[in-house]
């Protein structure tokens, strides 16, 4: 009898868990689609800052490349950029190219097109591809529910604004989905050649093709072949008009000055210190003091991460979708949060990393924690940007929490409270000025939410319960797996 009433105990518990979280991740979503449309009415018709801004530049520099000119030469950018689509004024970081000849390469066939008939088939292409690759990672990573996460990827504010400014990141989210994906199905010179794209955006990317290298090493063939992939696509990438390499050199530099200067809506925790309020506000540049100290310390967080991988024994007994999966998305993760100039749209990469930090179909997000997350969540909106509560007070409130959390770290009611933390602030802090709602950038928040709770995630993962074959092949059985979900 006390079996059966168990039984019946835990799958009440799972009905109103189920139920809660349904509850908590509606009212995610609702805020994100009514933020886009409270943004919508700010972003049409076009302006800096607007709909199809980002696009406008890649667009224009593949015109220059078609017709012969250098697509780094400002003023000829400018030019073509305004018979494009006319601005009333210029804004100086949307009249510069500073990515690799490569990236305008591959514009030239949609340059081709009338610019609004060209965005919208760019836009349409990365949908489907990212939506393909997200729901192929999902089944295997054990997702049941692979359509729904599509659905809530695509409608998030994070997604819709790379949409909006016509940039990269759902293509560079299957660029490196697929790689992962065809890693550890048995591809290596595939993922290898995939991965290579990485030079589209090299500055954002660079961690996941070595860790990914890192990844496969126990299998030294396969390894091997990923590396004769991924470099044959490089050969490729930066053969792409190698005479412009060092206009693209100059203009990178350039471009870098402003970094943290001109542009208020990036995602990593150095812009974080930049948008503080007086008193407590450092500065924010690509060579600041403390943007260097943030990117020393991550480097040193990936190398450690690194030889945890090649040296314990954990490691060995994952499945290679285990290995990659953790392997790739946690470093990536660490260095979207470190790095100064990742935007908030950027942080559509961190996809991998927050589906692995929730579980299968998050069922992480449940229980009491769910609710706390949501609290903290509030407390931060109402202390900045919101001044209703005070910082002292803000400040006291969350040291006492965070205590309380750690007293509690292994109490099952409180297990959902990282990775309700870490979806409840994708979802709703990410919005900043100039996307028309919020004037501070919130975003490094919800990004570092994600990378604690990721960290926390894979140790539970890697050395402790693991949840099932999709990660470990051998799990231990030292930590109780209602701590790392099922």
């Amino acid at each position: 009898m006390s079996d059966g009433g168990g039984l019946r105990l835990e799958a009440l518990l799972e009905r109103r868990s189920r139920r809660l979280r349904v509850i908590v991740l509606g009212v995610a979503l609702g805020c994100s689609l009514g933020i886009l449309v409270y943004a919508g009415f700010r972003l049409i018709p076009p302006h800096p800052f607007g709909l199809a801004d980002d696009y406008r530049v890649f667009y224009s520099a593949a015109k220059l490349l078609t017709a012969g000119h250098n697509p780094y030469a400002t003023r000829g950018l400018e030019a073509v950029e305004q018979a494009v689509y006319h601005y009333p004024h210029l804004q100086p970081t949307l009249d510069s190219f500073a990515y690799l000849p490569i990236t305008a390469t591959v514009m030239v066939p949609l340059s081709q097109l009338p610019f609004w008939v060209s965005y919208a088939l760019y836009s349409a292409l990365g949908l489907v591809v990212a939506g393909l690759v997200i729901s192929l990672l999902a089944r295997d990573l054990g997702w049941r529910h692979d359509r729904l996460l599509v659905g809530a990827v695509v409608v998030s504010w994070v997604t819709v604004l790379g949409f909006v400014s016509g940039q990269f990141d759902a293509l560079l989210l299957a660029v490196v989905a697929g790689a992962m994906l065809l890693g550890w199905r048995q591809h290596p010179l595939p993922a290898g050649l995939v991965m290579g794209l990485v030079w589209l955006k090299p500055d954002l990317l660079w961690p996941a093709p070595i860790f990914l290298f890192l990844a496969l090493w126990p299998q030294r063939r396969s390894a091997a072949r990923f590396a004769l992939g991924f470099a044959l696509t490089s050969i490729g990438c930066l053969a792409a008009y190698p005479g412009l390499l060092p206009a693209w050199w100059s203009a990178a530099l350039g471009f870098s000055r402003t970094v943290g200067v001109s542009q208020p809506d990036l995602a990593g925790l150095p812009s974080l210190a930049g948008a503080a309020p007086a008193g407590w506000r450092l500065a924010s540049g690509l060579t600041a003091p403390g943007s260097l100290a943030v990117a020393a310390i991550a480097l040193a967080a990936m190398a450690v991460f690194a030889a945890w991988m090649m040296l314990s024994p954990d490691w060995r007994r994952l499945t290679p979708v285990g290995r990659i999966a953790w392997g790739v998305a946690l470093p990536l993760g660490i260095w979207l949060v470190a790095t100064p100039y990742a935007h908030t749209n950027d942080d559509l990469l961190l996809l991998p990393l927050l589906m692995l930090t929730v579980g299968r179909d998050a069922r992480r997000v449940h229980g009491l924690g769910l609710w706390l997350s949501l609290a903290v969540v509030a407390l931060v909106l109402l202390t900045w940007p919101g001044g209703l509560v005070p910082w002292e007070v803000a400040t006291a409130a969350a040291i006492l929490l965070g205590a309380a959390v750690w007293r509690r770290r292994t109490d099952p009611l409180l297990t959902g409270f990282g990775a309700g933390l870490a979806v409840l602030a994708m979802a709703l802090l990410p919005p900043v000025s100039p996307f028309h709602l919020l004037q501070v950038a919130l975003t490094p928040l919800a990004a570092a939410a994600v990378l604690v709770e990721g960290c926390r995630t894979c140790w539970m993962e890697v050395g402790g319960a693991g949840t099932g074959p999709a990660y470990a092949s051998e799990p231990h059985l030292g930590i109780a797996s209602s701590a790392v979900g099922g």
